[in-house]
């Protein structure tokens, strides 16, 4: 096979066992069948010094995109922190992309996913400490599998898990009191207020506000460290980097978790300026939080 195909086209074949490996391409990265006809890539680092961090990042789908996420984000992502010494899978959950539909739908599925997971990039590399993450939905599942299995030392929460508090009201509702457009609007909605409409928070998997309280504390006395990062998309539940802490308490203003609002972001960032600077941040809080402080490889350019 040509090693210079993309990893995407490398996939396993049906009849692959799990844990099989298929290809690797020039960049060192491997398509695997795993788990339950879940079927994955695997980057692993490709540092010029040979420099390997210890803990390995796992991305989760963003909705209902692929492994290679919205603009292939995920794919760019990958290579960035692989340069920087990460260990990266991407992978599809079942019934997205090239994985099988899941043969039974209980509650724990996308943890069980994920634990295999973890296994495979175990079985391959040897890491047992993982930094889960994602956008949208693939935050979401990063936030609830956190809390459920110790081997997770982070989470990379992209537009993730949020919650509407009096700041948000008065910092959605004051700009819009003195618009006449606003009013003009609402009076013509008048007779729908009654009845309610599926709207975009219906479509996310939050735990109650009360849980996720709970769950960022037990999560900040693990040590787990935090990457909370909202853009524009988040703006129908959060408008404010504060409104983390004034939701969820006192847990989110630990060290160990760290909050970003860019509002002049789209959910997905579309443009290549807004990715650059994602790709970017992402990176430097990678190596601030988890990157060996001695001997630590330089910066890495952004792809």
């Amino acid at each position: 096979m040509n090693a210079q195909l993309a990893v995407e086209d490398v996939i396993a074949g049906p009849d692959a066992c799990d844990g099989s490996r298929r290809s690797d391409n020039a960049l060192g990265e491997s398509a695997y069948r795993f788990g339950p006809g879940l079927v994955g890539v695997l980057h692993r680092p490709c540092h010029e010094d040979g420099h390997v961090q210890d803990v390995a990042v796992i991305l989760l789908n963003a909705g209902l995109v692929r492994r290679i996420g919205p603009y292939r984000q995920y794919v760019l992502l990958a290579r960035l922190l692989a340069r920087a010494g990460f260990t990266v899978l991407r992978y599809d959950q079942s019934g997205l992309g090239d994985s099988a539909s899941a043969s039974r739908e209980a509650g724990d599925r996308r943890l069980r996913e994920v634990r295999a997971a973890m296994t495979l990039v175990g079985a391959e590399t040897g890491h047992m400490r993982f930094v889960l993450g994602g956008l949208c939905s693939g935050a979401d599942d990063a936030f609830h599998i956190a809390v459920q299995d110790s081997r997770v030392v982070g989470t990379l929460l992209l537009d993730g898990p949020g919650y509407k508090t009096a700041g948000f009201w008065w910092r959605h509702l004051l700009p819009r009191v003195f618009s006449p457009r606003r009013w003009r609007a609402l009076l013509g909605h008048v007779g729908k207020l009654r009845t309610h409409e599926p709207g975009l928070l219906d479509y996310r998997d939050f735990p109650p506000q009360a849980d996720a309280r709970l769950q960022l504390q037990s999560l900040v006395e693990r040590g787990v460290r935090m990457l909370f990062l909202y853009t524009s998309g988040s703006y129908y539940y959060v408008n404010h980097r504060s409104q983390l802490a004034a939701a969820l308490g006192d847990a989110a203003r630990a060290p160990a978790v760290t909050v970003e609002f860019w509002r002049d972001c789209d959910h997905t960032f579309y443009l290549q300026q807004d990715r650059t600077r994602m790709f970017a941040y992402t990176l430097g809080w990678m190596q601030d939080a988890f990157g060996t402080r001695k001997g630590r490889p330089g910066p890495t350019p952004i792809p």
